[in-house]
């Protein structure tokens, strides 16, 4: 009777997502076939949900998930698509190696009937990351953003990829990006997806440099890449100034001048209209049309925010003259430059940032207390499926060979916490025996772990 109340309420809860998109449907100019599409694709959504969020733990809710999806669809998906193969549209997308094509601006997407792809094309309609980005260096922001943005699309389709409402399969060649997929997945399982960006300075400072290798490698940038150039070339010559006091502060010395004479040029076409609109026709000249300034007004912001930040810089400038203040400055630009050198670096960024990852999780299972042992149980399935992430086209987390050692460290702390707090009985007091028979619960596929039985023979 009990069961039959809960599995009305589950039906209530799929009809009502049903009843939704049928409703956004009837106000959209979609084919049949489109519609069809997206119905299944929701069906599949829900049918595979549950073990998703059982086996990955840190994924929004499904109703949060589904409410996103539906608002996609009836505020930014105007036009859909569907390509049949051999016809001239297929030939197009296959040419370029695409699923999908997608129109930001038009809300237009083209693509092949399946509903992983359509779901990848409706989030690509979408794609942002809200979490505000706080960082020490300003070039770090843009690769970030696109790290957090693309990684989430990513993740969010895992539920359709890699799980079909009775098995978790990872669908290797469906993964879009290895690298991003890879990070995403670190950060957003040691702080979930609102707050993905943060962690311990080593751990950001891992995921920044991948973060700007992997942005120069995929993306025909030429202005950020100019620009980083510019900075690392900056930072050195700066940091050769810090080896000849008397000079850094003859330096410093001309770039107050220089701001202060900045500082006066603004406030004289802050203080007269006629100046003020020469230079809005003298910007907008240099500027391409989408990042024109809209009117004076608008320059007026600009410039009262440049003359802050040209203030800023002087009171930069008469603190790092200070001698304790220059002995901070001189450390910090040294620790900057060797961040900046190791962008150009080969090394092994991956397992760095794996290590990394593995000494939090120790210090967050060593501070579970018993009241809350649950969460240890979620960081037995937060482990375990972080050791089936890919890596590569071929390799997981876990069959990195020299990571092996540091895994047997976090399992043994698990291990032992869960017996101490008799998640499980303890059926032996040989460590060395329980780590053996137990370990295997993170290397199981199967998605609830509460379904495995041990037997010793």
């Amino acid at each position: 009777m009990v069961e039959n109340k809960i599995l009305s309420k589950l039906n209530i809860n799929i009809k009502d997502f049903n009843n939704q998109m049928e409703k956004i449907l009837e106000n959209k100019l979609f084919s049949f076939d489109v519609k069809n599409l997206l119905l299944s694709m929701l069906y599949k959504i829900e049918n595979a949900y549950k073990d998703y969020e059982n086996v990955k733990i840190e994924v929004p809710s499904k109703k949060k998930f589904i409410e996103n999806i539906l608002r996609i669809i009836k505020e930014k998906t105007l036009n859909i698509f569907l390509v049949k193969p051999e016809t001239a549209e297929a030939e197009e997308l296959e040419k370029n190696n695409l699923k999908y094509m997608v129109d930001k601006g038009n809300g237009k997407i083209i693509c092949f009937q399946n509903e992983l792809v359509i779901l990848t094309a409706i989030l690509k309609l979408d794609e942002s990351y809200n979490q505000n980005i706080i960082t020490d260096y300003d070039y770090i922001a843009k690769p970030i953003q696109d790290l957090l943005a693309k990684g989430k699309i990513i993740s969010n389709v895992e539920v359709l990829r890699d799980f079909n409402g009775w098995s978790w399969n990872i669908v290797r060649n469906e993964i879009k990006d290895f690298d991003y997929n890879f990070i995403y997945q670190t950060l957003i399982l040691l702080n979930g997806e609102k707050n993905a960006y943060s962690g311990s300075t080593k751990l950001l400072n891992i995921v920044n440099k991948m973060a700007i290798k992997k942005y120069i490698s995929l993306n025909d940038d030429l202005e950020y890449i100019e620009k980083l150039k510019k900075v690392i070339e900056q930072k050195h010559f700066r940091l050769n100034l810090f080896g000849d006091k008397k000079e850094f502060i003859n330096t410093v010395t001309e770039e107050k001048k220089e701001y202060t004479k900045q500082i006066e040029k603004i406030d004289r076409l802050l203080n007269n209209n006629e100046l003020l609109k020469s230079e809005y026709y003298a910007r907008n000249e240099k500027l391409p049309n989408k990042e024109k300034i809209f009117s004076v007004s608008y320059l007026v912001n600009i410039l009262d925010k440049e003359r802050k930040d040209l203030l800023t810089k002087i009171d930069e400038c008469n603190r790092v003259i200070l001698p304790k203040e220059f002995v901070e400055q001189k450390a910090k630009l040294e620790k900057e430059c060797e961040f900046l050198d190791s962008i150009f670096e080969e090394n092994e960024d991956t397992i760095e940032l794996i290590k990394e990852f593995l000494n939090i999780v120790k210090d967050k299972i060593k501070n579970v207390k018993e009241e809350n042992k649950n969460e240890l149980v979620k960081w037995m399935y937060k482990i375990r499926y972080y050791r089936y992430v890919p890596v590569n086209e071929n390799e997981n987390v876990k069959d990195i060979k020299s990571l092996q050692k540091d895994f047997k460290e976090v399992i043994s702390l698990i291990i032992k916490t869960a017996q101490k707090f008799k998640i499980w009985d303890t059926f032996t007091e040989d460590k060395n025996l329980s780590y053996e028979i137990l370990k295997e619960i993170f290397d199981t596929k199967i998605i609830y772990l509460q379904n495995i039985n041990i037997q010793c023979t």
